[in-house]
C-alpha cells in the first residue's frame, strides 16, 4: 500500500484527486493540506511514502516547502503537481529533491503511473530537464542584489531583510523589483527558482 499526502489550496482539486486515488487498490490518501504550514504539520504527524505537491500555496510556496520537507522527512518522495510548465520550475524542483513533475491537465492514469514509478525509486521528469541544459544568457547581479536574493530565497520577509541589511522596506522592494526585471520573473517563487538553478551567479558553483 502506497501512503499518499496531498497539498493543494483548491478544495475542488483535492476532491477530484481523492476520487480517482480511491479507485486504486494500492493507494491510500492518509492526509491533505491546503497551505504550506499545514503541510509541514501533517508530514510530522503522518507516515507517508509520496506527496503530491502544488506550487502555488498560501503561507509557504511549494518550492520553499520542498526544502523544508527534505529537512524533516528526507525519504518522502515528492511529485510536483502544478499548472506551471516544467521549463519554469522543473529544474528547481529536481535540484531541491522532488522525484517528479506533472502538469495538472495530464490524464489521471499518468499521475497514477507516476506515483507507482516514484515509489519504486524512479524520477518523472522530461529528458530535456534530466539532461541539465545550460543557460545561455548571463545575468550579472550586484553584491547587494545577491544579498537580498539570498534572504528572499530563504523565506525572509521584506521587513526581516530591511532589518538584517539595515535598509528601508522601500529599498528592499526596489531591489526585489530590480531582481525580478533582471531574471524576467513575476514572483518570489521565480527568484527562488533562479537562485537554485544558477548558483554561479550567486557566488557559488554548479
Amino acid at each position: 500500500m502506497i501512503r499518499l499526502l496531498l497539498a493543494d489550496d483548491h478544495a475542488v482539486v483535492r476532491k477530484g484527486l481523492q476520487l480517482f486515488i480511491g479507485y486504486e487498490d494500492n493507494l491510500k490518501l492518509v492526509a491533505e493540506a491546503s497551505n504550506g504550514e499545514e503541510l509541514l504539520e501533517i508530514i510530522r504527524d503522518n507516515e507517508a511514502d509520496v506527496l503530491l505537491l502544488d506550487l502555488d500555496m498560501p503561507k509557504m510556496n511549494g518550492i520553499t516547502a520542498i526544502r523544508k520537507i527534505k529537512e524533516i522527512a528526507p525519504d518522502l518522495k515528492i511529485i510536483v503537481l502544478t499548472m506551471h510548465p516544467e521549463d519554469i520550475y522543473g529544474k528547481t524542483a529536481l535540484q531541491m529533491g522532488a522525484s517528479g513533475y506533472l502538469i495538472k491537465d495530464e490524464e489521471p492514469k499518468k499521475l497514477i503511473n507516476a506515483i507507482n514509478k516514484v515509489y519504486a525509486g524512479e524520477q518523472i521528469f522530461s529528458e530535456d530537464l534530466m539532461s541539465n541544459k545550460k543557460r545561455n544568457k548571463p545575468i550579472k547581479l550586484s553584491q547587494r542584489e545577491i544579498e537580498v536574493l539570498k534572504l528572499l530565497s530563504s523565506g525572509h520577509s521584506n521587513k526581516d531583510i530591511a532589518e538584517e541589511l539595515e535598509i528601508s522596506d522601500k529599498t528592499v522592494s526596489t531591489y526585489k523589483l530590480r531582481l525580478l526585471n533582471k531574471i524576467g520573473g513575476k514572483s518570489v517563487v521565480d527568484l527562488i527558482n533562479f537562485s537554485n538553478n544558477y548558483p554561479e551567479v550567486m557566488g557559488g558553483r554548479k
